[in-house]
């Protein structure tokens, strides 16, 4: 190529770019760093700010910035906390004698608090407090849990209190009336029929609200029946072997079924001795039933349910119940899947069945053979009532 154009005015001698200027009078051989560029000046932009009235306003860009005031009674506080943390209170509202006088206040009123006690009387000093954000939230933990504990110690103890009240309630006086084994059926099915809720209603303390009303419908219930109480099929197979286990399947039975649970008798035998069902001879009735919207334990599972439940259901039922000293002793069941029980089928088509004729055996061994006048009640379901 041509060599004439290296003087300084051909390639690597020439005219430095534009955007190499900054280069020029200075060492090539030395490092150079282009200067970092003035940052964005602050009125550049718009800010968002809040007056002395709280208000949000709007700071456009070559605006003066509103200077934060702050009030008379900031300034005091600030020269109060301040004068406490240098050790020497500095004067506020006229006061420059350097004392703390709200320290003052509580030394004098323990003075006094202190002869007082001295002298026999009752304790009536409460320390003052100086103006402070910072006492409200002193030790909050402690509090906060000292809190809890005393909520939950009262609502256990309302809860204990309610369910005392709902047995004293659920116990009638001593009755020495000798009701009969119909009348004691009817007067459990009244009971049965009380409407309680099975939707969950706790309380701000987990508290279940239905436990006093369930606890009085279950022990108004259990009254009927003796404490020897035993369910059977009547083939003479164990349903619910002791009073306990009927305890535990009826509060199931109250607790799950809700408000539209209902049962009654369509049909009705009774078995009394002549002298009537008041005399306390043993007495018996023969019942055929219709429950409804009815939910019990899973069959062969945990009577209180704690291992599911039956979906609602229609059940027609044939039930005899035993009376002897004016309480339900024992009871026999059976399904009703011919539908005895209702307007279909005759008396006599009924009394000729075989689940009939089980029945009455039934209630003659158990009368061990003493005489009983057998009665015939019909009327409408009252399930669906």
């Amino acid at each position: 190529g041509n060599c004439e154009s290296m003087d300084g005015s051909g390639r690597g001698r020439g005219k430095r770019p534009a955007h190499l200027a900054f280069l020029a009078g200075k060492d090539e051989d030395a490092v150079v760093r282009p200067e970092a560029p003035e940052p964005e000046s602050a009125s550049d932009r718009a800010r968002f700010v809040r007056d002395e009235h709280g208000e949000l306003i709007v700071i456009k860009p070559g605006e003066k910035e509103l200077k934060e005031g702050k009030t008379a009674e900031d300034l005091q506080y600030e020269a109060y906390l301040h004068g406490r943390a240098s050790g020497a209170i500095r004067a506020i509202n006229g006061y420059s004698d350097g004392v703390d006088r709200a320290a003052a206040a509580d030394s004098a009123s323990a003075l006094v608090a202190v002869e007082r006690e001295g002298e026999g009387g009752a304790r009536k000093y409460a320390p003052s407090r100086a103006h402070s954000s910072a006492a409200r939230f002193k030790r909050p933990s402690a509090h906060v849990v000292t809190t809890a504990e005393e909520a939950t110690k009262s609502a256990a103890q309302s809860m204990e209190e309610a369910m005392r009240r709902a047995r004293e309630a659920s116990d009638d006086d001593e009755d020495d009336h000798l009701y009969s084994a119909a009348e004691l059926a009817d007067k459990a099915m009244a009971v049965y029929n009380e409407p309680v809720s099975n939707m969950l209603q706790r309380d701000v303390h987990g508290n279940d609200l239905r436990l006093p009303t369930l606890e009085r419908k279950l022990r108004r219930f259990a009254e009927c029946f003796a404490e020897d109480v035993a369910v059977h099929t009547c083939d003479g197979k164990p349903v619910l072997r002791d009073f306990d286990a009927l305890r535990k399947r009826y509060a199931t039975v109250f607790r799950e079924s809700g408000v539209a649970l209902r049962g009654g008798w369509r049909r009705r035998f009774r078995f009394e001795p002549p002298s009537g069902g008041h005399s306390g001879l043993p007495t018996f009735c023969l019942d055929f039933e219709r429950h409804s919207s009815l939910v019990t334990p899973r069959p062969g599972l945990a009577l209180d349910g704690s291992m599911g439940v039956t979906e609602p259901r229609e059940q027609d039922l044939v039930v005899l119940y035993a009376a002897e000293g004016g309480e339900i002793s024992r009871l026999w069941i059976a399904p009703d899947k011919e539908g005895q029980g209702g307007p279909a089928c005759s008396r006599e088509a009924v009394e000729a069945s075989d689940t009939f004729s089980r029945f009455k055996a039934l209630v003659e061994k158990e009368a061990s053979g003493a005489e009983l006048l057998m009665s015939y009640q019909e009327q409408p379901a009252t399930a669906s009532a």
